[in-house]
Formats: structure tokens, C-alpha cells, sequence
């Protein structure tokens, strides 16, 4: 019985979690989207998370920015908004 409370305890938990809303700090924000939409591999292999270079990556693969690279400022509320609208993690979605 305790292992069954332990599995709901955990998957509600879980369930709560990507219904949150984005914090807004940048480095819990990159854990929180990192978590979600991981930019490096299962093995830990990529860009430091919250680092400009895992900033980089992530738009390069969420296509926050067209072919030329323009697009909002890394960083910047709008840029943030347009990744968690691409993962679909915005507060309301």
C-alpha cells in the first residue's frame, strides 16, 4: 500500500509540475524549460543549461527565429514567451 501512495504521490506531483506556470527567473526558467524540451541528450551531453550557447540551441531547434537568425532577443520577455508558446508551457495552455 505504501508503494501505491508512493506512485500517486509522484505522478500527481509530476502532473502539477507541467501545469505550473514558468517562473520567472532565468536559471529556474532554463531548468523548467529544460526539463520540458531538453536541448542535450539522454547521456548529459550539450550545452550547460541556461548558458547562451543552450539559449542558441533551443531557439535554433524551436524555430524562435527564421532562416536568417532574426527573431526577439535572447532573453528578453517576448523571446521567452515565443519558447514557452513552442513548447507549449505558457500559463493558460
Amino acid at each position: 500500500m505504501r508503494i501505491f501512495g508512493a506512485i500517486l504521490f509522484l505522478s500527481l506531483a509530476a502532473c502539477s509540475d507541467r501545469a505550473s506556470a514558468p517562473p520567472s527567473d532565468w536559471t529556474t526558467w532554463s531548468v523548467w524549460v529544460e526539463a520540458r524540451y531538453p536541448v542535450g541528450d539522454a547521456e548529459g551531453h550539450g550545452p550547460d543549461t541556461g548558458s547562451d550557447e543552450w539559449a542558441r540551441a533551443l531557439q535554433q531547434r524551436l524555430g524562435v527565429v527564421d532562416a536568417e537568425g532574426h527573431g526577439p532577443d535572447i532573453g528578453s520577455a517576448e523571446w521567452r514567451a515565443a519558447v514557452e508558446e513552442k513548447i507549449g508551457g505558457a500559463a493558460g495552455n
